[in-house]
C-alpha cells in the first residue's frame, strides 16, 4: 500500500509539473491571459480559507492538489478504474477530476458552474488539461509500477 501512494504522489508531481508547463507557455505566448487556473484558486483559497491574494498560494494549491491530493486518489482508485491499462485509467481519473473542479472550483471562485463566466473556453481547455494530466499521471503511475 505505501508503494501504491508512494506510486500515485511521484506521478501525480510528474502530471502537475506537465500541465504546469503548458500553462505557463500557454500564459507566456499571451493566449488567454485573462485565464489563469492558479489565480482562479487563489481566489478559491481566499473565499474558503480567507487566504492572503497571493500568486504564491495558487501555485501551492495547484502542486498539493495535483501531487498530493489527485496522486493519492488515483493510486488508491486505479484498480478500480475502467481501462485496460494505467493509461487508459488515468483517462477516465482525470476525467473525472475535471467534473469536480468544474461544479466545486469555478463556482467557490465566483465564475459559475463549468466556469461559464469564463465564457465556453473554460470548461473545454480546463478539460483538455485534465485529459494531459491523466494520461501523464497513469502512464507515469504504470511505468513506475513496472520498474
Amino acid at each position: 500500500m505505501i508503494a501504491r501512494l508512494g506510486r500515485g504522489i511521484i506521478a501525480g508531481l510528474v502530471a502537475t509539473l506537465v500541465i504546469s508547463m503548458f500553462m505557463i507557455l500557454r500564459l507566456s505566448a499571451g493566449i488567454m491571459p485573462w485565464y489563469n487556473i492558479v489565480e482562479i484558486m487563489n481566489l478559491t483559497a481566499q473565499s474558503l480559507l480567507g487566504t492572503p491574494n497571493s500568486i504564491v498560494v495558487g501555485w501551492i494549491i495547484h502542486f498539493v492538489v495535483g501531487t498530493l491530493i489527485w496522486g493519492t486518489l488515483f493510486a488508491l482508485w486505479a484498480p478500480h478504474l475502467p481501462g485496460s491499462s494505467d493509461t487508459r485509467r488515468g483517462l477516465v481519473f482525470g476525467l473525472v477530476a475535471w467534473l469536480v473542479v468544474m461544479v466545486t472550483v469555478f463556482p467557490l471562485a465566483g465564475s459559475g458552474m463549468f466556469g461559464m463566466g469564463f465564457g465556453l473556453i473554460a470548461p473545454i481547455s480546463t478539460l483538455l488539461g485534465h485529459i494531459v494530466f491523466g494520461l501523464v499521471l497513469g502512464g507515469t503511475y504504470g511505468w513506475l509500477r513496472r520498474l
